[in-house]
């Protein structure tokens, strides 16, 4: 069963059987897109969050999702303000500086936002997609509910579509999101 959650007050009503035909890919490049609104509003600056931007948008495009995982993984929130420099690969002593800096000052939900890219970007990652994934459009849910609570209007799923579920098995062709991006 899916969700239907309405828009109505800003003309907008967006179905959750509208992702269903939406391939992963295409479903983090919306999240994504969501995630570039909420930067807006809360006017961050471009210079702050364009290069965790880049490593985010490419999920839409990298071979091997490991490899987004492991590094996205030490760029979140979370980590970052939990842990020492020295427990990072993949991030150097002064970016874990600058992002610490950053990340203290984020409203809360642009850290939840955060957590649900990485969380739609692993949960079905070693796994067989099944029933087009109704766990990941929990997580599209979840965000379109962060935009909706500040009364910020959620992209329309229409320039999504494109990218099938039915193809590779539901994670979409590759294609570069970042052509998508409101912020980059």
């Amino acid at each position: 069963m899916y969700c239907h959650i309405d828009f109505s007050k800003k003309g907008l009503s967006i179905k959750m059987e509208e992702f269903a035909e939406i391939s992963l890919r295409g479903r983090m490049a919306y999240v994504l897109c969501l995630f570039e609104r909420l930067l807006i509003y809360y006017n961050c600056k471009k210079e702050d969050w364009s290069w965790i931007l880049e490593k985010l948008w490419k999920y839409t495009y990298i071979k091997y999702f490991d490899d987004w995982i492991y590094e996205v993984a030490e760029f979140l929130p979370e980590n970052i303000l939990e842990d020492k420099p020295e427990d990072f690969e993949y991030i150097t002593e002064n970016e874990y500086m600058i992002l610490k800096k950053l990340y203290c000052k984020n409203p809360t939900e642009i850290n939840q936002m955060m957590s649900l890219i990485f969380d739609l970007g692993t949960m079905e990652s070693y796994s067989t997609l099944l029933n087009n994934s109704p766990n990941t459009l929990l997580i599209i849910q979840e965000a379109i509910d962060i935009l909706q609570m500040k009364g910020i209007e959620p992209v329309s799923s229409e320039h999504f579509r494109q990218y099938q579920y039915s193809e590779c098995n539901g994670w979409g062709k590759k294609f570069d999101g970042r052509k998508l991006s409101e912020f980059l």
